[in-house]
C-alpha cells in the first residue's frame, strides 16, 4: 500500500467553501503520490487514525494547474495547520475529471465520501 507524509498548508479555502474541509498536504519532491481520487487511512498526532478521501491532482475544475493532495476527513473540525499526517492509499474510488459546476463537483464529492461506508472498490494500489 502506497503511503505519503506531508506537513498540512493553508489552500484556496474551496473545499471549506463546498461543505468538505480538506487538509492540504505539501510533500517532499520525492513523493509520488497515484492521481484520481482514493479511499484513505489517515494518521496524525490530533486525529488519531481515521478514514478519509484523498484527491490527489490538478483539480480541472477550477482550471488548476498544479498538483495537490487534499484530504477530507469526515467528522473532524480541528484545527491541522502545521501537523504532520500519514496518508495510506487503500482503494481507487475514480479518476480526476472537470465537472461542468462547482454544484455538480459537489455532488460527487459528496458520492465519494458516501463510498467510504460501502463496500470495498475493486482497485487498490500496491506499492
Amino acid at each position: 500500500m502506497k503511503t505519503v507524509r506531508g506537513r498540512v498548508v493553508h489552500g484556496d479555502g474551496l473545499g471549506r467553501k463546498l461543505g468538505f474541509p480538506t487538509a492540504n498536504l505539501k510533500l517532499s519532491p520525492s513523493a509520488r503520490p497515484p492521481r484520481g481520487v482514493w479511499r484513505v487511512t489517515v494518521r496524525g498526532t490530533t486525529l488519531g487514525e481515521r478514514a478519509a478521501v484523498c484527491n490527489v491532482g490538478v483539480r480541472p475544475t477550477m482550471g488548476g494547474a498544479r498538483l495537490v493532495v487534499e484530504v477530507h476527513v469526515p467528522g473532524f473540525s480541528g484545527d491541522l495547520y502545521g501537523r504532520v499526517l500519514s496518508v495510506a492509499f487503500v482503494s481507487s474510488l475514480r479518476a480526476e475529471k472537470k465537472f461542468a459546476s462547482l454544484a455538480a463537483l459537489k455532488a460527487q464529492i459528496r458520492r465519494d465520501v458516501a463510498a467510504l461506508t460501502r463496500a470495498r472498490p475493486t482497485a487498490t494500489l500496491n506499492a
